[in-house]
This record gives structure tokens, sequence and C-alpha cells, in this order.
């Protein structure tokens, strides 16, 4: 575990002149996902390690937007992360709402011990339906899945 954190590390600062010419306000528009998170150094993560993990937006505030509330894969293959925005001026009144939505696994990337969403702006995530998990399938928590990699935006 402890080469996988070196291991990310060095990618982290090898690519980090690359990274900086990414603008944090700037989020890369939704076409673009696949190209942009093949540039994130995908890694290895355990689904269940990205469970309940919080979902910030990648700017210096890093607003939470919700918590990762499970992963799932389309019949198409397609990985989503379902975020659970209670609370992130998405749905729900006061934490007792729940408005649960998924963005494809290219909207998003390690950040620490935290999750970036660096697809998708509050409002882009704010307009998106409500997660229906028709036609998908829960991906067990000892799977594991790709995950692009971020840097801190402060």
């Amino acid at each position: 575990m402890l080469d996988a954190v070196r291991l990310a590390a060095l990618l982290l600062l090898v690519g980090a002149p690359a990274l900086a010419q990414h603008a944090p306000d700037a989020m890369p528009a939704a076409a673009g996902q696949p190209t942009l998170a093949a540039q994130r150094y995908p890694q290895p993560v355990q689904v269940g390690s990205l469970l309940r993990r919080q979902v910030l937006r990648p700017v210096e505030e890093q607003n939470v937007l919700g918590r990762v509330a499970s992963v799932v894969r389309r019949g198409d293959g397609t990985v989503l992360i379902v975020v659970d925005a209670r609370g992130a001026g998405l749905g729900g009144v006061l934490g007792l709402g729940r408005r649960m939505v998924a963005v494809p696994v290219a909207a998003v990337s390690l950040l620490g011990e935290h999750v970036a969403l660096t697809g998708f702006s509050p409002e882009q995530l704010h307009a998106l339906p409500d997660f229906a998990p028709a036609g998908t399938q829960p991906i067990p928590a000892n799977e594991t899945i790709q995950v692009g990699l971020t840097r801190p935006f402060h």
C-alpha cells in the first residue's frame, strides 16, 4: 500500500506542470472526459474505498458537493459514480432530503482522501436528472476500477 502511495505521489509530481495549465474554475466539457481522464494518471482503486468519500469542487474553496453513495455499471459498461448531493444545495432541506445524481467516473479524480468533481460545474451537477438505478448494476466493494488523480488547488 505504501509503495502505491509513493508511486501516486511521484506521478503527481512528474505531471504537475501539465496539471498546472488547467485553470481551476474552467471545468472541462463533458464531451472530453475520457481523454481528460486518461491524462490524470488513472490508478486502480477498490470501489469500497470510494464509498462515503466527500465529493469536492476542485477550486481553492473546495466546496463539498456531496458524498459518494455507490458505484454502478450501466449495461454498456460505463462506470458511474453516484453522488448523494444532500445538503449541497442540490436537494433536501437541512440535510433531511436526498438527491442522488450519477456522473461518469471520467468526471471525477482522487484528491487525497476526497473525490474531486472535475468534469461538471455545480450548475451542471444541479441540472442532472435524479439517478434512476434501472439498467445499472452495483459494482461490488472489492472490485477495482480506474480513477484519475488531481492535485490540490490551494
